[in-house]
């Protein structure tokens, strides 16, 4: 079997539901999700996804040695 290097896209808007004391902090805290590269959904509450995106963008064959 052959190896390939396959490029994807992955685009999903979410929902999430936060927990803050003000608009500002809830903003604050979804920033913080989205910038941490580990951040498992859901967060505190619930999520809802939106709106999802895929394609596969490129592949090449990966030459073994």
């Amino acid at each position: 079997m052959k190896e390939y290097r396959v490029g994807v896209h992955y685009q999903e808007g979410a929902v999430l539901r936060i927990y803050a004391d003000s608009i500002e902090q809830a903003k604050e805290k979804a920033q913080e999700i989205l910038e941490d590269s580990e951040a498992v959904f859901p967060y505190e509450g619930e999520q809802k996804t939106v709106h999802r995106e895929t394609m596969v963008t490129n592949a090449e064959e990966v030459e073994s040695n």
